[in-house]
């Protein structure tokens, strides 16, 4: 598989602690793989790491720090979208995504912001319960003023390196 790259929104301090414990616990009850919280802005990117790079700085450069807000439960029936807390479309998520958009020349099917929480194929029965029995606690906001540059070097998130960490500047 080709090298592929990827821009994630992390939440931090105590928010990270939360979704990255609830990921860790469900992927081991479900031997599924563990990976980081993270919210996609921007999937698959194209372009040598160099130009990716630069254009992400660039990206940094328009966008000022906004919220996240993480509401209800759901799950899907795509691998990397299997058990997940949709996020808010805030004003300000669909313009950094849509200036993202823009700027790496992406024609994207539909944006829908989430945090993934479990990855793989599961029965529905079982992603409903999983669903059913998320905690309310999970129903964070959390503040983002940087965004990473991931390096995907499979679709195995232990292959997944954060290159490039980007600060909001305006």
């Amino acid at each position: 598989m080709a090298i592929t790259y990827h821009l994630w929104l992390k939440p931090s301090g105590k928010a990270y602690d939360i979704l990255e414990k609830t990921i860790s616990d469900l992927s081991r009850s479900n031997q599924g793989p563990c990976f980081d919280p993270h919210v996609t802005l921007l999937s698959s990117l194209t372009g040598t790491e160099e130009e990716i790079s630069f254009r992400s700085e660039r990206l940094g450069i328009s966008l000022q720090s906004f919220e996240i807000q993480l509401t209800e439960p759901a799950f899907g029936d795509q691998y990397f979208q299997c058990v997940f807390l949709k996020a808010q479309e805030s004003p300000a998520l669909m313009d950094a995504h849509e200036r993202a958009r823009k700027l790496f020349v992406q024609n994207t099917s539909p944006y829908m912001p989430h945090l993934s929480l479990l990855y793989g194929h599961y029965p529905i029965e079982r992603k409903h319960k999983i669903t059913a029995t998320l905690s309310e606690t999970l129903r964070l906001t959390f503040t983002v003023d940087k965004f990473d540059l991931i390096r995907a070097g499979s679709e195995d998130p232990k292959d997944w390196i954060p290159i490039l960490t980007v600060p909001m500047s305006r």
